[in-house]
């Protein structure tokens, strides 16, 4: 923050004091869009370059380059060195980065280092482990240290856009036309494809979906805020609203709807948008699900093993089971199908019990650093008198953030992560409950600062049903998402660039800064 003494003897400083920064800022922004299209492209360029072999099950196995995601690493760490670098030239901004949520930051780091020092997880391990927990991070402080206007934030959302178009028609062409569309963009695995499940130019369904949903977010934040909508822009939101229904990525729609409802809760009067816009959401995804018979049968298998993993929950099956459908499972020794997220759950729930208040150490179960360092870290007897059972499944990570988080770190880790979650949500809350009872002449609480609230809900509700917060996709996203909201409120605050200079902001709240802009 800047007083306005401060503000005369910097206009007396040479300009490449002054400019320096400013193309840094420039840099970060292109780094930050880069990296956008980066994670969503990511997947699809990795096969484009991969070579494939057929294994003795005749299965096509993918040996898939490793620069790519070098290449994703290497604008992480430049855009963590650049930040540091404006930051060291603009030093003067330091009580920008002291809010609450930035204390709650550095609290969760000790929690996350201390889990693992705690539980004999290598330092390597644990650099590791946090930078997969935390890769995200890096993106929401560039957003806060480039500092764009709204019209430098547009530019960089342009390319991220294109690839929402571009996506929805490749998501719904692969519902149209089958196996061939799949095909002719370049995947060799066709394992959603035989259940009708789009995903597009990314490797899975659910990261098309978590993508494609943050756009609708978005798109239902300016509509809540625009006191007409037309027909065109309602057009666009039901294509992307029915692509995001070929994904089939049933959390996706679930945490819309949650979203929906807070965002119903913050901005009265506009409950016919956030219903229409829901109802869309909604029937598509209940409509692919009535006109695809592979979905049908997809949904009824995963709905069935939710009730038999209740019925018959992990470690009370018999010895030498085998699960019904499988082939050479005889009938006397047969279980039905159960739902993995289900028996992950229940055991993950017994081993919290075990160790609840610093969990197992990070890095060492049930996520891809954990799979990293040791790919048989199932087979750890801490986690059961044979390990954690992983029945069959081959994914190198458990399927809920929120389980993977609470047996690492135990109860001081989810808190301390919660916690975080609620300082970053708390500055764009009460801008929009105080714009919602109308203390404020200006609107502070633009499309931005609702955004920020719907994904942070959203977020919230996948991280049960998926790894998301630590995928190789949404948390770029998702703190991108955050750190321009913040960003926009930050600048909303502002009134002159002295006032804003020499009136401190709360602490739980975005400072707003002088530019050069502004000056």
């Amino acid at each position: 923050m800047v007083l306005a003494r401060d503000a005369e003897r910097d206009d007396a400083a040479p300009t490449a004091r002054r400019l320096i920064p400013r193309w840094l800022s420039g840099v970060l922004l292109v780094l930050l869009s880069l990296l956008l299209v980066e994670v969503v492209i990511e997947a699809w360029i990795q096969v484009l370059f991969s070579s494939t072999t057929i294994d003795a099950q005749n299965r096509v196995v993918e040996d898939l380059p490793t620069w790519p995601k070098a290449f994703k690493n290497a604008i992480y760490l430049s855009l963590l060195a650049i930040s540091a670098l404006v930051l060291a030239l603009e030093w003067r901004r330091w009580r920008e980065f002291t809010t609450k949520a930035d204390i709650a930051l550095a609290v969760l780091g000790v929690v996350l280092i201390l889990a693992g020092l705690v539980n004999g997880s290598e330092i390597s391990l644990i650099a590791q482990a946090g930078y997969v927990y935390l890769r995200g991070v890096i993106v929401f402080y560039a957003w806060r240290v480039a500092f764009p206007s709204q019209k430098h934030i547009r530019w960089a959302l342009i390319p991220v856009g294109v690839l929402v178009v571009l996506n929805s028609i490749l998501a719904i062409w692969q519902t149209l036309a089958g196996y061939q569309a799949y095909q002719m963009v370049g995947w060799n695995n066709m394992t959603w494809a035989r259940i009708n499940r789009a995903h597009a130019l990314m490797d899975h369904p659910n990261h098309l979906g978590h993508f494609l949903t943050l756009a609708l977010l978005g798109l239902l934040c300016w509509f809540i805020v625009r006191k007409n909508v037309g027909w065109k822009l309602w057009l666009l939101f039901g294509f992307i609203a029915l692509a995001g229904s070929a994904t089939q990525s049933r959390e996706s729609a679930l945490g819309f709807l949650g979203a929906a409802i807070v965002l119903a809760i913050l901005r009265r009067g506009k409950y016919v948008v956030i219903a229409v816009a829901t109802a869309m959401v909604l029937m598509f995804a209940v409509g692919q699900v009535v006109i695809s018979p592979e979905n049908r049968t997809e949904l009824a298998r995963r709905l069935a093993g939710v009730t038999s993993a209740l019925s018959l929950p992990s470690g009370a099956e018999q010895d030498g089971f085998c699960v019904q459908g499988n082939a050479g499972c005889e009938e006397e020794n047969s279980i039905p199908q159960r739902e993995v997220r289900v028996l992950y759950a229940q055991q993950g729930v017994k081993l919290f019990f075990k160790q609840p208040i610093l969990g197992y150490g990070i890095g060492q179960f049930g996520g891809i650093a954990a799979y990293t360092a040791d790919p048989e870290w199932f087979k750890d007897t801490r986690f059961g008198p044979n390990g954690f059972e992983l029945y069959g499944s081959n994914e190198k990570q458990v399927d809920s953030f929120w389980l993977h988080l609470l047996v690492e770190t135990g109860t001081l880790g989810v808190l301390a992560y919660l916690t975080w979650l609620f300082f970053l949500a708390w500055p764009l809350l009460r801008s929009s409950w105080a714009d919602r009872k109308e203390r404020w002449k200006e609107n502070r609480a633009g499309p931005t600062t609702l955004w920020g609230i719907a994904v942070l809900v959203f977020a919230v509700l996948v991280a049960a049903l998926a790894p998301s917060l630590e995928d190789p996709v949404f948390p770029a996203m998702l703190f991108s998402v955050l750190g321009i909201s913040w960003v926009m409120l930050s600048r909303a605050g502002a009134r002159t660039p002295v006032a804003a200079a020499e009136t401190a902001a709360p602490a739980d709240e975005p400072t707003a800064r002088r530019t050069d802009e502004e000056v």
